[in-house]
């Protein structure tokens, strides 16, 4: 990349960086800062990352499953960073309303690494990931800091890349040990808010294999030179369909056998 390049490029990392600090006002992004491709995003979401300096949590990834790339018009995984500074732990939280205006949440199968998977030659497989974890039932809050005019889904999936994967907050439920005999992609889970009806879940094809995303998810960040370490967290994608919430809300996520996630706004 050269540096005329780099410069348009932190112009967006400049307005994406001062519409985080400020969530209520999204900003326009104009054409020419449109990220070109993953290596100009993955530029624009480090230097991010750099800017706001709001500690590292561990790592989320999206699109994990190949018929929610097929929808979204993404042509891989959409990972992105989990901020210290938005990340909560247990299962009941009182959380400000005014850090996720115009935001979603959706549930999510996470993880904590109890073992450092350090980069090397051959890939992490699934099997090897799921020694090293442990589960936690998830909400993430999704949602983005900018608004673009007539762009197509190519130039969108970019944009939420560079835009921290589309991921604003987390809260992690209460640790599960024995969970390695789940069948994932069929477990349901009852999402509601404010009491309304409940997320429709996303299961079989459209739900991905949480181990798996989670190796996919290590090794995509070794090429990128990004190792992780014990304690990190690991979250694996939208488990159902993601909600609104207005300040006021409840959010009640009941995973079954894995426990009860309890937020209000």
């Amino acid at each position: 990349m050269d540096e005329s390049r780099k410069a348009v490029l932190e112009d967006l990392v400049a307005i994406l960086s001062a519409s985080w600090r400020d969530p209520a006002n999204k900003v326009a992004v104009a054409p020419r800062l449109y990220p070109r491709n993953r290596t100009e995003a993955y530029f624009v979401q480090d230097r991010m990352h750099d800017e706001l300096g709001q500690g590292l949590a561990g790592w989320k990834v999206g699109a994990t499953s190949a018929r929610m790339r097929e929808l979204d018009g993404h042509d891989d995984v959409i990972p992105g960073r989990i901020f210290v500074s938005r990340s909560y732990v247990g299962s009941h939280h009182s959380l400000p309303f005014d850090q996720f205006p115009d935001a979603r949440i959706e549930t999510e199968f996470a993880f904590r690494l109890t073992a450092k998977p350090h980069v090397r030659e051959a890939p992490w497989t699934a099997a090897e990931m799921k020694t090293m974890m442990v589960l936690h039932p998830a909400l993430e809050i999704i949602g983005n800091r900018y608004h673009l005019d007539d762009a197509s889904k190519a130039e969108n999936s970019l944009m939420t890349i560079a835009d921290n994967g589309g991921g604003i907050g987390f809260v992690f439920g209460d640790p599960v040990d024995d969970w390695q005999a789940i069948d994932f992609r069929q477990h349901l889970i009852r999402l509601t808010v404010a009491g309304g009806a409940p997320a429709d879940n996303f299961l079989g094809e459209m739900r991905c294999l949480p181990t798996e995303a989670a190796a996919d998810l290590v090794n995509h960040l070794a090429l990128r030179g990004h190792e992780l370490q014990t304690g990190d967290f690991i979250s694996t994608g939208a488990a159902s369909v993601p909600q609104p919430f207005s300040a006021g809300d409840h959010v009640h996520a009941d995973f079954g056998a894995l426990g009860v996630i309890e937020v209000v706004f």
